[in-house]
């Protein structure tokens, strides 16, 4: 079994969630990110697409909190950017800055200096996904 640290499921955990924010979204850069976030799953070799379909059952929370769950998605994978072992997180970061940017998200202009605990995060996103 792989020996996980915290950073790696950091990033693990923000590609299911993104997975989850984007699954019932028909917005085409949302289906983007949600292949991407499936795509580093499987990079990891931890989840398989199927894993993710298996997890996410549904959203319950409307399009403003699936925004502002992309928001602080994108704060955290931002601090693993710099980690060579995660640069496969490239290509999300930069679709989620794109969404956040296109759908003007306030959490565009308050990207600097913010830190988001890994619980903070999971408090706030843990009433828009159900696991099963």
């Amino acid at each position: 079994m792989k020996n996980f640290n915290t950073q790696y499921l950091t990033v693990l955990m923000m590609a299911v969630m993104v997975y989850a924010a984007s699954i019932h979204s028909t917005t085409d850069l949302l289906k983007d990110i949600r292949q991407e976030a499936g795509k580093l799953s499987n990079d990891n070799k931890s989840l398989t697409q199927s894993d993710l379909d298996l997890w996410v059952t549904k959203i319950e929370c409307n399009q403003t909190d699936v925004d502002t769950f992309l928001c602080f998605a994108n704060r955290a994978l931002n601090r693993t950017r710099h980690i060579n072992s995660f640069n496969k997180t490239d290509k999300l970061i930069r679709q989620l800055n794109q969404y956040n940017w296109n759908h003007n998200t306030s959490c565009v202009a308050n990207m600097t200096n913010v830190e988001i605990t890994l619980k903070a995060l999971l408090d706030d996103i843990k009433t828009c996904t159900t696991k099963i």
